[in-house]
């Protein structure tokens, strides 16, 4: 993978772990306990970083492998003689709510980070995927037939106002009261029309447009999910799913619908050669009879970006925050309660680094979603109650704050001790996905490529 693939991803990982590296960092300040390290990466092994430097008390360094980062403090583990420490400016014998502040500060940060970029998408704009303006199909029973609208219509102006996508008609029509009659301005065989609405029409005309039907190409194959471990590819177009031939991308949905978790064969037009894939769509919300996904979506034809102003902005960033969070702990809660199903879907860095080179592609304000998204995962895999994660220590400052004693150095060491345990087979369990995910990738790629063709469903 080529530079410009990659330094989405790294931009986006060293900024998460950064925010979050530094809230446990500020915090660990203010409440005067010693800061000894402030890395981003980890070594692991190699005897130098690939810079540091000394200010004060701190080292500050930039470690070689990007998987995360670390505020080491004085005073965060038992002494060799199994002795807790006991200086004030320690971490383990700081008080309880201090700890706290301390341990709950790195995901707080990511969580505020994640809310402010979200504010930034909303004033930068929000691009939307957009098609032309002309008019699909059109029953002559329908309303908009009824109004003298035709199919292939183009409508080039609503209420005087120029529109040159579809979702522009939609926007430039919501901007008129609704008690005002609306004109549409039309482009038919070349000749410019007006169709005037009554007010009363406006809704069961509009309401009954439909845009051009889009062509089922392949306009992009998400990291992770079943399409890209097939070997599905942009441009790929869908002749046909388990026989039934497909002329639409609309289509596609009521293709799949109700064959989560069953292998279902793609006939595809690849360049001009006519090849077959066996995918299995993946129950996204893992209720029953849900329709199943592959992870591809159309091109965008075009692109429509609305911006809006700051309290706008902060009313959606907070409300789009809420619903991350939320979105992210069902999914947490999926892989837990399914994880041998799930599983396949989990990545780790370079995972994260393709997703994020494809939300760049996309544009900034995908990129900067994606980056809110990552923050917020990071909050919560971070607050699980584990040891060695920012939960375990927020559990044990709760121990000690219920029990009304510190808990002794042995007792400290064996929840350390599990915790590595269940957090190196957990790493393991995420990070192997990465590169079995790229050799299957690539294996699937090269057997489409290779394959006899076959004829396409008729």
């Amino acid at each position: 993978m080529s530079w410009n693939v990659w330094l989405p991803g790294l931009v986006l990982l060293g900024v998460v772990i950064f925010v979050h590296e530094l809230g446990h960092f500020l915090m660990a300040k203010w409440r005067g306990v010693r800061v000894l390290k402030f890395s981003l990466g980890f070594n692991l092994g190699l005897p130098k970083p690939i810079f540091a430097f000394t200010r004060g008390e701190t080292e500050y360094r930039l470690s070689w492998f990007p998987l995360g980062g670390y505020v080491q403090m004085a005073g965060d583990s038992p002494g060799e003689d199994d002795s807790m420490p006991r200086g004030r400016d320690e971490f383990l014998s700081h008080p309880w709510f201090g700890r706290l502040l301390i341990a709950v500060a790195g995901p707080a940060a990511n969580l505020i980070t994640a809310f402010v970029v979200l504010v930034l998408v909303g004033l930068l704009g929000v691009s939307y995927s957009d098609a032309p303006n002309t008019l699909g199909p059109l029953p002559d029973s329908s309303r908009a037939w009824q109004a003298g609208l035709r199919p292939g219509d183009r409508i080039v102006a609503v209420a005087g106002v120029p529109v040159h996508s579809w979702l522009e008609i939609f926007t430039a029509h919501s901007k008129v009261a609704r008690r005002e009659p609306v004109t549409l301005g039309l482009e038919r065989d070349g000749e410019r029309r007006e169709v005037s609405l009554a007010p009363e029409l406006r809704e069961p005309v509009m309401s009954g447009l439909q845009r051009e039907p889009q062509p089922p190409v392949i306009g992009g194959v998400m990291a992770g999910m079943p399409a890209y471990k097939a070997g599905l590819q942009v441009g790929d177009r869908i002749v046909a799913v388990d026989g039934t031939p497909i002329a639409t991308w609309e289509e596609l949905p009521r293709a799949l619908q109700g064959k989560a978790d069953r292998p279902v064969q793609l006939d595809l037009d690849r360049d001009g050669r006519a090849i077959t894939v066996t995918v299995t769509p993946m129950n996204a919300d893992g209720r029953p009879g849900s329709g199943g996904r592959i992870g591809i979506e159309a091109p965008r034809l075009q692109t429509y970006t609305e911006r809006y102003g700051v309290w706008e902005s902060v009313q959606r960033a907070f409300f789009g925050t809420g619903a991350i969070v939320a979105s992210v702990y069902q999914s947490m809660w999926m892989t837990v309660s399914r994880p041998l199903y799930y599983r396949e879907y989990l990545g780790g860095p370079i995972f994260i680094a393709q997703a994020a080179g494809e939300q760049a592609r996309r544009g900034l304000d995908q990129y900067l979603t994606f980056l809110a998204v990552i923050n917020i995962a990071i909050m919560a895999f971070n607050l699980l109650p584990l040891p060695v994660l920012d939960g375990g220590h927020i559990l044990l400052a709760l121990v000690e704050a219920v029990r009304r004693r510190t808990i002794s150095a042995r007792a400290y060491l064996n929840f350390q001790k599990v915790g590595l345990v269940i957090i190196a087979a957990l790493f393991l369990f995420i990070f192997a996905n990465d590169p079995l995910r790229l050799i299957q990738r690539h294996r699937a790629v090269e057997k489409t490529t290779q394959e006899s063709p076959v004829a396409p469903s008729p």
